[in-house]
């Protein structure tokens, strides 16, 4: 496909880095270093020229005959404007709006308005990834893929734990879903029927949003979290909070922020939390707040540096979990390095959202938190070493776990005697397996990539 993409900040960047590899992309960028940056570092054309001005739009479009176009300036106003522009110069091309400030957000294409016909707002997203790490106790990592509507969950075993001692295929699970693979000391248990979990082990579970929470439950609640406060009244922070007391169960929630205008207008928008003025990373103001209460602490600031402190903080109270945001990739080693566990990474949840939306199923990957981890699927063909052979019978590449199969409508959580059939649609996790075993065995359908 040949795509446009206006602006190369961080989402616009992180984008072209998703689509590049696969696709001809043109970014358009109107300052000289974030362009000379952008030239530098992606195997994608540049245009240095302002996006916004209409002339520069066509040019661009034109350039490459363009079938997708994405906005993604620090202006939301501008997205939706660049968005328009587009369509009435080319109305079969893909328009796609990445919008920060949920007020901007308006109807697609497919809900009736002509113009848009995809919206991503990557702080709405990071907030529903938060949220669903704060109530589900046990997890520490969560995604979400919505075209197969299932949920990427890994939870964390403690010691006490009703799963510590019990062997992988001795387990009452939930109907569906599949444990993926088992992490201990760094390595990823694939083959993992037969393992018994001890205590510190990460499960990664993939299956219905329904089964993730039973799944939370069946490992067991030490504590069911109530308490929470989110540090910064940031859109993600404001979000968060609307998501946890929309809930029918009684929770209390509260948010700290040093900004007074900011504050003022969340206490307005917010009328069931409390909201402080305060700076969330002065020891003291945390102690009078009496934080260290808290049964989840999050950390929603826009600035990185703020965020670490303020986990760095949370640490020291002996919080069970702290959940944090960060934008600067080069902070995930950071924040991993202080011990805090669940971080979620914009630039990770603006490539999985590109792939999951823009990507057809072949090429569809998604990162999960390594480099060298991801999901993505594949279509048995005719051509396929798979097709009407069992799941045991077939020799997997090593760091490779069939997930899951879709066929049809049904979705499957395969076992040990399901056969594969033409036309189904397998998804695959691997975790640093070998490229060219995976081209032998799924041939033309395995992603670029990888």
């Amino acid at each position: 496909m040949n795509i446009v993409i206006i602006g190369a900040g961080n989402v616009g960047f992180t984008s072209a880095e998703a689509l590049s590899k696969t696709h001809n992309v043109l970014i358009v960028e109107k300052d000289v270093t974030t362009a000379e940056n952008a030239k530098a570092l992606l195997n994608a054309s540049v245009f240095h020229e302002d996006g916004n001005n209409p002339k520069v739009i066509e040019a661009a479009v034109k350039r490459i005959d363009a079938d997708i176009i994405i906005t993604a300036t620090q202006d939301d106003g501008h997205n939706l404007f660049i968005c328009f522009m587009a369509k009435r110069l080319k109305p079969s091309i893909k328009t796609v709006a990445c919008l920060r400030n949920p007020d901007y957000i308006v109807k697609t294409s497919k809900e009736g308005l002509e113009g848009i016909d995809l919206l991503i707002s990557p702080e709405l997203i990071t907030a529903e990834k938060i949220e669903k790490l704060a109530v589900l106790e046990n997890a520490v990592a969560y995604d979400h893929v919505p075209n197969m509507n299932m949920d990427i969950a890994t939870f964390r075993i403690e010691e006490g734990h009703n799963l510590v001692g019990k062997v992988v295929l001795s387990i009452d699970m939930p109907a569906d879903c599949n444990i993926i693979a088992v992490n201990r000391g760094g390595n990823a248990i694939l083959d993992n029927e037969i393992t018994e979990i001890h205590a510190g082990d990460r499960i990664r579970v993939l299956g219905s949003p329904e089964s993730i929470i039973a799944f939370n439950k069946l490992i067991g609640v030490k504590k069911e979290a109530k308490e929470f406060v989110i540090l910064g009244a940031s859109v993600v922070g404001m979000e968060i909070a609307r998501r946890l007391i929309q809930s029918n169960k009684k929770r209390i929630v509260k948010i700290i922020e040093n900004d007074e205008v900011q504050s003022r207008n969340a206490a307005r928008e917010l009328t069931d939390i409390l909201v402080v003025n305060g700076d969330f990373i002065d020891m003291a103001v945390l102690r009078s707040e009496d934080v260290q209460r808290a049964d989840v602490i999050i950390t929603a600031s826009p600035l990185d540096e703020r965020n670490l402190l303020a986990c760095i903080a949370g640490l020291r109270f002996g919080t069970r979990k702290i959940i944090s945001k960060y934008s600067n990739r080069d902070y995930e080693k950071i924040f991993r390095y202080t011990g805090v566990e669940s971080i979620v990474g914009y630039h990770r949840v603006i490539r999985n959202e590109i792939t999951k939306n823009l990507v057809v199923d072949e090429n569809a990957i998604i990162a999960v938190e390594g480099d060298d981890e991801f999901f993505f699927s594949v279509t048995i063909d005719k051509r396929s070493d798979l097709l009407n052979n069992r799941l045991g019978d077939v020799n997997m590449p090593e760091g490779i776990k069939v997930a899951a199969i879709r066929r049809g409508e049904t979705m499957i959580y395969p076992r040990m005697n399901t056969m594969f059939m033409e036309g189904d649609k397998v998804l695959l996790f691997t975790h640093m397996a070998n490229p060219v075993k995976l081209s032998r065995l799924f041939g033309h359908n395995t992603p670029l990539e990888l």
